[in-house]
């Protein structure tokens, strides 16, 4: 593996614990309160952060994946009132299965696969797989920083490294 992919796999296995860590003491009560009517909930954004590593996995080529969260988030649906969305504890569960499937993928990732086009086109202008999949690495760091916002006005605890 390259020494550029080298380092978005590192995000990815920090964020693997930054996740956790911003969820820490927030209950599940918590986890379906909104700070606003023009913000999402926590379980909505915890929920969609486990979809998108899912997905992430499914580029890295495991095409074997399948996503339980498929059908929540595609083309940008946005937060639904009336949906109930999955617990954190059910996202805990489904983020360490992700987390098993995404070691594996990159484990056996190839360098022709990071090179190749990517399916999905990412707002950095390298349109390749490595491309693609450094955004997502950018992408899931975002949502767990707003999961950790939304820990520290619950909890009043800041997320740990």
């Amino acid at each position: 593996m390259s020494n550029t992919f080298k380092q978005v796999e590192n995000i990815f296995n920090l964020n693997t614990k930054l996740f956790m860590n911003a969820i820490d003491g927030v209950t599940e009560d918590q986890a379906k309160e909104r700070i606003s009517d023009h913000n999402n909930p926590l379980n909505w954004l915890t929920t969609h952060t486990v979809w998108a590593r899912f997905n992430t996995c499914m580029l890295l080529g495991n095409h074997a994946v399948k996503n339980p969260y498929a059908g929540m988030f595609e083309n940008f649906k946005p937060y639904d009132p009336n949906f109930n969305y999955p617990t954190l504890a059910d996202n805990k569960k489904e983020w360490n299965n992700a987390t098993k499937l995404l070691t594996e993928a990159i484990d056996n990732v190839s360098e022709a696969h990071l090179a190749a086009d990517s399916p999905w086109k990412s707002p950095i202008g390298d349109n390749s797989n490595a491309g693609t999949l450094a955004f997502l690495a950018q992408h899931e760091s975002y949502d767990i920083g707003q999961i950790a916002f939304l820990k520290k006005y619950f909890t009043k605890e800041p997320m740990k490294y």
